[in-house]
């Protein structure tokens, strides 16, 4: 079996993640707007802009826990195993 290190890994990482924003920046010109931004212009308002939906997205996931806090053991189960296996993947 071939080890690699973890430098590699994390080189990879980045390299994915470039391409992954250049496609983008290609395909959509307001992706492409907030690239130059964040490169050239102000960071600390662009990056802001980014992250203002996290509060909606937030409110709305805890809203639909909510609504499944009554129900069958199951599904919690069901929902924590999926929310582990997602920061694996991510942590991976």
């Amino acid at each position: 079996m071939v080890t690699t290190r973890r430098g590699t890994e994390v080189v990879l990482n980045l390299a994915v993640l470039c391409l992954l924003m250049a496609g983008m920046a290609l395909i959509n010109d307001e992706v492409r707007g907030h690239l130059v931004n964040v490169v050239a212009g102000d960071r600390a308002t662009e990056l802001s802009m980014i992250a203002a939906p996290v509060g909606n997205v937030t409110r709305v996931v805890f809203a639909t826990l909510r609504q499944y806090q009554g129900a069958d053991g199951s599904v919690l189960a069901f929902g924590v195993g999926a929310v582990v296996l997602l920061g694996l993947m991510l942590r991976s």
